[in-house]
């Protein structure tokens, strides 16, 4: 019976250190046996996170798909990746179980809390930043979006940010699955930003083909962080190996490979729309055109006389009009800021609104039309 009791003993902790890794109950996990009695490194991930893991069907591509690719070299056996549709936080219950998968590489950032896990070597620096609607030119910092409605991805690290930063007051957070998601609310303006991974963002904001062309973003990080390599607790000898992938890692060219000009062109898009909309609210500088176009009088009793804009923004005069034939000209002595005024042609006894339209350029012109009524129009 002690021999038989034995046996059954020996049978449990070897089914004990399959289902853990190696070591019976208790025992560190030691996913590197795992992985030579399976003849696989299994990875898990959400395939969503483009440009570093994404793909249809069993395939993943993209910065951490290469980390990935790496790491099992080093490992000496195929790689699998496990994909979960769950969302952010599954990936950790799934770490946990300590079954199924070895590790996770899903733009994963270090954080603390997360004592179910321990992390590798950061092999990516990022953070969370701002998106905005283009023409919503009043998001300019953390604090902008007091009593605004912001967007952010359950279980990424902006979630737990945006839960507990204090710069921005009365926020409503509104919870998505993806960041296209999120990206979509706020490219319909049903949400007044997004906050989310700084590269992901760029990504799927900037990238050929994207259909998020109502959105900017502010590239300052809010929230800063490493990308790094999950694994059970205690998996010592695993995150050795693949810490020592991480240092041999050529991030620069991974970045060319799968980023490329992404955040280049987010910011260009960006600095083009607040240069555009400076344009628009800054002063003009407007010439005048007389034209007469009927009457039996003679244009030159105009000669040196002026016309005066007045308005919330202030008074501004012409210089002297001088007239040849039935046309005049002038010019205003200083740019006008848009807005709506009483133009005085004291002249032709008259008084008319206008306005300066709050266009992309930098001067208009102004034409006066004299009839029997007198037109003007500003272009």
């Amino acid at each position: 019976m002690l021999l038989i009791g034995a046996a059954l003993l020996v049978t449990l902790s070897v089914v004990g250190c399959v289902g853990c890794g190696g070591g019976g109950e208790g025992a560190a996990p030691n996913s590197l046996e795992t992985i030579a009695k399976n003849r696989e490194v299994h990875i898990l991930t959400e395939a969503i996170n483009a440009p570093f893991e994404y793909g249809d069907g069993t395939g993943v591509q993209g910065l951490g798909a290469d980390l990935g690719e790496a790491i099992a070299k080093e490992l000496g056996q195929p790689l699998k990746w496990v994909k979960s549709n769950k969302g952010a936080n599954h990936l950790f219950d799934v770490i946990k179980e300590g079954v199924t998968v070895d590790f996770i590489i899903s733009s994963v950032a270090s954080d603390p809390s997360r004592t179910e896990v321990e992390y590798s070597d950061p092999y990516y620096k990022t953070g969370d930043v701002i998106a905005h609607h283009r023409k919503d030119f009043g998001i300019t910092s953390l604090a902008s979006l007091s009593g605004k409605k912001v967007g952010v991805v359950e279980g990424r690290p902006a979630d737990a940010f945006m839960a507990s930063q204090t710069a921005a007051t009365g926020v409503t957070i509104m919870k998505y699955p993806t960041i296209d998601d999120a990206l979509g609310y706020l490219n319909r303006t049903e949400i007044d930003a997004v906050v989310g991974d700084e590269i992901l963002l760029n990504y799927s904001v900037a990238s050929e083909g994207s259909s998020f062309t109502n959105v900017n973003i502010l590239n300052e990080l809010v929230n800063p962080y490493s990308y790094a390599v999950a694994v059970r607790k205690g998996d010592a000898e695993l995150l050795k190996r693949i810490n020592a992938v991480i240092a041999a890692l050529d991030v620069p060219a991974l970045e060319a490979k799968w980023v490329g000009d992404v955040r280049e062109r987010a910011k260009a898009r960006a600095e083009g729309d607040r240069e555009t909309e400076a344009l628009k609210k800054a002063p003009k500088s407007i010439g005048v055109s007389i034209n007469k176009q009927s009457g039996n009088w003679s244009m030159d009793r105009l000669d040196g006389s002026v016309i005066v804009l007045s308005g919330a923004n202030g008074t501004f005069q012409s210089g002297y009009i001088i007239t040849d034939g039935n046309h005049g000209s002038c010019r205003f002595n200083t740019p006008v800021p848009p807005g709506d005024y009483t133009l005085t042609f004291r002249a032709l006894g008259m008084n008319a609104r206008v306005t300066i339209p709050a266009e992309a350029k930098s001067s208009l012109a102004m034409s006066v039309n004299i009839a029997n009524t007198v037109g003007i129009s500003v272009r």
